[in-house]
């Protein structure tokens, strides 16, 4: 019992870390807006960020204390037992009726919480479009997707936690061995993930529709901003925002071996020619973006962990040992693989945070190397003026505090941001 109250310990780290970044959040509004962004809001637009950050705090506590609470009760009561039970022993069906019913619960707790905020809080402040029938649609279509995907990983986590014996000959293999076995394991993961990355993009496709930016003036601009890219851009369109939200923005979509844009339809609608093409600029700076010392940080990372696996490879009876106490300390007679990574997950939450944290650094040191590409390209005003239109219109919080935009935002805050491209364009 004691394990299982130090799990749920662990497990309550993120309700209180979002109780404090609120708290945080909170008191940041209450100072002056810095100059860069003090003209984002008018008084009364500012009233109504203001009043829509408010009532958006109900639904959003209250999603982080559901969420613990489930994590609470899978912890503390037999419930791993209870799917291992009737899935009548088999690990594959433990493995499969766990990670579906978990996926189930999830949705169905987090489900009314979206309803509310949706269609009470954004609609009251003009920022939802979407239609019941579109809601319930697109969260059924992506809790089908993220259920089978989910479900796909951990039954294949589960062949190979099961079969791992066999393979190292109860674990005693020379090293040479274990490096090759995991290589292997790691390669059938990567191409999962890789298949994982097209079902998603497709998934996109079904929540939007995607039509083909028109021949003009526009898209020969955008392409003169891509010459230079380190991969060919295969596809520029146009997707229909407008039909869920008053958002506006244009992304890359980069997947293994294949490359687009895409431009929200309000976006081409309500903004100027060089608006457009200032976010764009922005965009085709991370398609020219080379791997700098910190993305190599990252790869050494991913070598460190494989190192380590290799590692536990080479000690696999130790592990295994760990496995059978979790199956004991949880009443299994099986090995659970949604248990077992749930297990991980809260025990590393301090060091994934760490790591989520450095993450978030690399993506805004590459956001601010995309805003230095549309500077360079002539578009520093228009893009900085977007940034302020967008942050009204969406009700932004554009000057975040500063500890929690380093550890959460993977985009500078729209304060440092703007201060980032007066620099650029000064230098």
């Amino acid at each position: 019992m004691r394990f299982r109250i130090l799990l749920a310990a662990m497990a309550s780290l993120p309700c209180v870390y979002a109780v404090f970044r609120l708290f945080l959040m909170e008191k940041k509004r209450q100072e002056p807006l810095p100059e860069e962004v003090a003209d984002v809001f008018t008084k009364e637009r500012w009233n109504t960020f203001v009043a829509y950050k408010k009532e958006l705090k109900a639904p959003f506590l209250l999603s982080q204390l559901l969420a613990f609470l489930v994590d609470l009760f899978v912890i503390l009561s037999p419930f791993y037992a209870w799917m291992e039970r009737l899935a009548n022993g088999n690990p594959y069906g433990t493995v499969a009726i766990t990670a579906v019913v978990l996926m189930a619960v999830s949705f169905l707790v987090g489900l009314p919480v979206s309803y509310y905020r949706i269609f009470t809080i954004e609609t009251k402040y003009c920022l939802n479009h979407r239609t019941k029938q579109k809601f319930f649609k697109d969260e059924i279509t992506e809790f089908v997707t993220g259920t089978v995907l989910n479900t796909a990983l951990y039954l294949l986590l589960a062949f190979i936690l099961l079969h791992l014996p066999a393979w190292t000959n109860q674990f005693q293999i020379p090293l040479y061995k274990a490096v090759l076995i995991m290589a292997g394991i790691t390669a059938v993961i990567v191409a999962f993930l890789f298949l994982a990355s097209y079902i998603s993009w497709l998934l996109l496709r079904v929540q939007y529709k995607f039509t083909p930016l028109q021949e003009g003036e526009l898209k020969q601009d955008i392409l003169k901003l891509l010459k230079g890219s380190r991969k060919k851009v295969r596809r520029i369109e146009v997707y229909n925002e407008s039909a869920k939200s008053t958002s506006k923005n244009a992304f890359v979509l980069k997947l293994p071996f294949f490359r687009s844009i895409g431009i929200a339809d309000n976006f081409l609608a309500e903004n100027s020619h060089r608006e457009l093409l200032a976010v764009l600029a922005h965009e085709a700076g991370h398609l020219k973006h080379k791997p700098s010392f910190w993305n190599i940080l990252n790869y050494c990372f991913f070598g460190a962990l494989f190192c380590l696996l290799v590692a536990a490879l080479v000690h696999g009876a130790v592990l295994a040992q760990w496995e059978q106490a979790l199956e004991g300390i949880f009443g299994l007679t099986v090995c659970n693989a949604v248990l077992t990574f749930a297990v991980i997950s809260w025990l590393t939450q301090p060091l994934l945070f760490v790591i989520s944290a450095y993450r978030n650094t690399i993506s805004r040191m590459e956001e601010a190397e995309a805003d230095r590409n549309a500077v360079k390209e002539g578009y520093g005003e228009e893009l900085i003026q977007t940034f302020k239109q967008v942050s009204s219109d969406e009700l932004v919080d554009v000057n975040p505090p500063e500890l929690v935009e380093f550890l959460e935002y993977d985009h500078p805050g729209m304060t440092t941001r703007i201060r980032q491209i007066h620099h650029a364009m000064q230098a």
